[in-house]
């Protein structure tokens, strides 16, 4: 039995570490963020809010039921005096009352209703603004990810750069020793290898910071972070005119703005109608008890209540063209939007096929450095040509693979700003 709560104390803890630090890819790093970011906590708590406005706002169609309790002690019970005849007390010193109120609107001018419409679209502009939050922060994802994966590409190059010089050095040291290369050469041979070290030490460096930024953003302990994936061009097939309708139809922050338009046009029409009659019904029961009566009266009562605010010295005229005013801002808002979104797609656009002839281009230089490198390596054993030619070709393909890498990042990032751009995945 103590074997077994041994066992269960160093193998459970060691497994649980080991899960924590499992790599995880693209997709889970953004459900990690979209379940963890506070800024999209704090945008589904408004979706929320906004929700309950909307119950809020239907309950003004239904009856509101009211318990009123009141306790009167009079320092004086008021009285009337009627000569020769006596002193009559108007009232109690003590009263106790209980009154039961049903309070039913019959005509409010179109207000509830409005009131109901402007709460629900309240509501979908939520939501709206929780899905812009939400495509903003998988683009954040994205970018910081694969900064990861072009540091993690980068440290490979540089150990593959220092890996080459190094078996350079053992030909040199054996060309050395058989008399075949001077000094010089070796010496300079061991100076190649010694500057690489740093160049491989910066690649370290920017890893461990990148992936710092990601298990930041992630809000997890970048010691246990590992990531799995790799830089891959994705080919996008979509039309510069297609991109532009679909961000039309699809942008999360012009569709909120939209919203706002049309909750603004409510707006305008609630204060047309703000100066407009109501019709209530209110019914009351009341319950009254005096120190000097053992007993409950009763009384109730029915109420037909009007109210038309005829004249407020312009008030409302002024309330009106406050509101008029806002929705012409929010059309315009609504146009420079649209403006700035067609030119952010067209950016991204062209960036991506920009990205795409210059990913192309560098994957051709690789192949030509590899052949160029492999042809000074041959030459140089059989004494055709200087290490110094080595060197350059050595540089020329690190160099290479350093921009076909880079090319590979800009392209994927250029892609996701492209679908941040539409607001739409692109197949």
């Amino acid at each position: 039995m103590k074997v077994k709560y041994l066992f269960l104390i160093v193998v459970f803890p060691l497994f649980f570490l080991s899960s924590c630090s499992q790599a995880i890819t693209l997709n889970e790093a953004i459900n990690i963020a979209l379940k963890n970011n506070s800024r999209i906590l704090l945008a589904k708590e408004k979706v929320k809010e906004a929700e309950q406005k909307v119950k809020e706002a239907a309950a003004g169609y239904r009856p509101s039921f009211n318990l009123n309790g009141t306790y009167t002690h009079l320092g004086k019970v008021p009285s009337i005096s009627i000569p020769h005849v006596g002193e009559f007390p108007m009232g109690e010193q003590d009263t106790t009352s209980l009154t039961f109120s049903l309070t039913q609107p019959l005509y409010t001018s179109g207000k509830l209703t409005l009131a109901s419409k402007q709460a629900r679209l309240n509501y979908h502009r939520a939501k709206q603004d929780l899905k812009n939050t939400q495509d903003n922060l998988i683009f954040q994802v994205k970018q910081s990810f694969y900064s990861v994966l072009l540091a993690k590409e980068n440290l490979k190059i540089r150990e593959q750069a220092l890996h080459q010089a190094k078996l350079h050095l053992k030909v040199v040291e054996s060309f050395y020793q058989s008399g075949r290369a001077s000094r010089f050469d070796l010496l300079r041979a061991k100076v190649q290898v010694a500057n690489l070290k740093p160049d491989l030490i910066q690649a370290i460096n920017n890893l461990n910071l990148a992936r710092e930024r990601l298990a930041n953003l992630l809000s997890l302990p970048s010691s246990s972070l590992k990531i799995e994936g790799e830089l891959k061009f994705q080919p996008a097939s979509l039309t510069l005119s297609e991109a532009i309708k679909t961000a039309f139809s699809s942008r999360a922050d012009l569709m909120s703005l939209i919203i706002s338009k049309d909750i603004a046009k409510l707006a305008v029409h609630m204060a047309r109608v703000k100066n407009q009659p109501t019709l209530s019904f209110v019914g009351n029961y009341e319950y009254k008890i005096s120190a000097e009566k053992d007993e409950w009266e009763k009384n109730w009562n029915i109420n037909l209540v009007l109210s038309f605010p005829f004249f407020d010295s312009g008030k409302t005229k002024a309330f009106l063209e406050q509101k008029i005013s806002q929705l012409r801002q929010i059309e315009l808002a609504v146009k420079q939007l649209k403006d700035a979104i067609q030119l952010e797609v067209k950016k991204a656009f062209w960036d991506l096929q920009a990205a795409k002839e210059v990913l192309s281009a560098q994957k051709q230089n690789i192949n030509q450095a590899q052949e160029a490198l492999s042809i000074a390596e041959g030459r140089y054993k059989s004494g055709t040509i200087t290490q110094v030619e080595v060197f350059d070709a050595n540089l020329a393909l690190t160099t290479a693979r350093l921009n076909y890498t880079r090319a590979l990042y800009d392209y994927n990032l250029a892609r996701a700003s492209l679908v941040k751009a539409i607001g739409k995945e692109i197949k």
